[in-house]
């Protein structure tokens, strides 16, 4: 093989790397820019705060009362877990640019790895305690009986909840693999 053929085999590689990567880390900037945009656009819209309140939170009275106090004590439980994924994604889109720069067998990568899937397993343990908080401050300044803390739970949580526990569990691996990997080759 000439020399040639032999740098092009090894940019592939790294040229593949390079592509997936970039896309990746666009799909994790998107997911976060997704997450702020839908709390912008949900919290500034009352028609859809409403609608939201009543499928995604679980109120069943109706209307949710809208006083400041209400509202802003919502959204600031909301923000809680939105926080969480924001930064989740902007974790990983660090990490696929990372690999971006063919930067892949790393400690750091493998922690940075399990951080984010802590992340997502608070993510995905916060939500639902925030949507009951969220029921209980939405309904607060309703009269007696029209009260309500409404605990919710769909696939999505536990789906955040399955995917931290598998990044946290990959990334504990990867690091135990490349410790053994430098073990070995101390011996050699």
């Amino acid at each position: 093989m000439s020399a040639e053929n032999t740098l092009r085999s090894s940019e592939a590689p790294l040229a593949r790397l390079k592509r997936v990567s970039m896309a990746a880390r666009f799909a994790s900037y998107a997911a976060a820019l997704l997450m702020g945009f839908g709390m912008a656009w949900l919290w500034s819209d009352p028609e859809s705060l409403a609608n939201h309140a009543r499928g995604t939170i679980g109120v069943t009275v109706a209307p949710p009362t809208t006083a400041m106090r209400s509202y802003w004590l919502a959204l600031s439980v909301g923000a809680v877990p939105a926080g969480l994924f924001i930064y989740a994604m902007l974790r990983l889109a660090n990490l696929f640019g990372r690999f971006g720069k063919g930067r892949v067998l790393e400690v750091v990568n493998a922690v940075e790895l399990s951080r984010i899937g802590w992340l997502l397993i608070l993510f995905g343990a916060a939500t639902p305690v925030a949507r009951a908080l969220q029921s209980v401050a939405l309904t607060y300044d309703n009269p007696a009986g029209r009260r309500q803390l409404a605990i919710t739970l769909d696939p999505g949580m536990f789906g955040a909840l399955a995917a931290g526990a598998v990044l946290v569990a990959f990334g504990l691996v990867l690091r135990e693999a490349m410790r053994l990997s430098d073990e070995n080759q101390s011996f050699v």
